[in-house]
């Protein structure tokens, strides 16, 4: 005889059964397998629930890759990030010249600075739509790479010769 009452257990059972394939499928990999929580690293093996018992962290099943190939898109964010920080400190000697100096803009100074700022902002969605870049072949990706440091490089030259000129 059973000393739990029989709607108890139906409503137990029905908490513990999983709601979909993907989380059957989850509870059936970790009967087997050891597995960290992505959160806490509690040990997830002969989980009951998609949910760890540890921090609470609700578990999902995921296809990730074994190996994510992000080197030709940090080399393509790299001068573009440069670019936009070194933009915020150009905008300094700009500002203090308008408002303390001569009063005086320097067009070289401005295109330049406003060079900075929008490869800044297009590193910013490069990065966001990452997903994109990282779909692409590896030789187009090393091609975009590439043209982004060769624009970089062209503007840095561009402008170290009018300095030049100018001193």
């Amino acid at each position: 005889m059973h000393d739990r009452n029989p709607s108890a257990a139906v409503q137990e059972a029905v908490q513990e059964a999983p709601a979909s394939r993907a989380e059957a499928m989850l509870l059936e990999f970790l009967v087997e397998h050891e597995a960290a929580c992505p959160v806490c690293g509690y040990n997830l093996k002969t989980l009951t629930r998609p949910i760890c018992p540890e921090c609470g962290s609700e578990l999902v099943l995921t296809v990730g890759a074994t190996r994510l190939r992000l080197g030709w898109l940090f080399v393509a964010l790299a001068p573009g990030f440069f670019s936009g920080i070194a933009a915020g400190f150009l905008l300094i000697p700009i500002v203090l010249r308008y408002v303390v100096g001569d009063g005086g803009w320097s067009h070289l100074l401005n295109l330049v600075d406003l060079f900075g700022w929008c490869s800044g902002v297009f590193a910013i969605l490069l990065a966001w739509k990452r997903h994109r870049f990282l779909a692409l072949p590896r030789g187009q990706q090393m091609m975009f790479a590439l043209a982004i440091w060769a624009i970089h490089v062209t503007v840095l030259m561009v402008f170290l010769l009018m300095i030049r000129r100018w001193l």
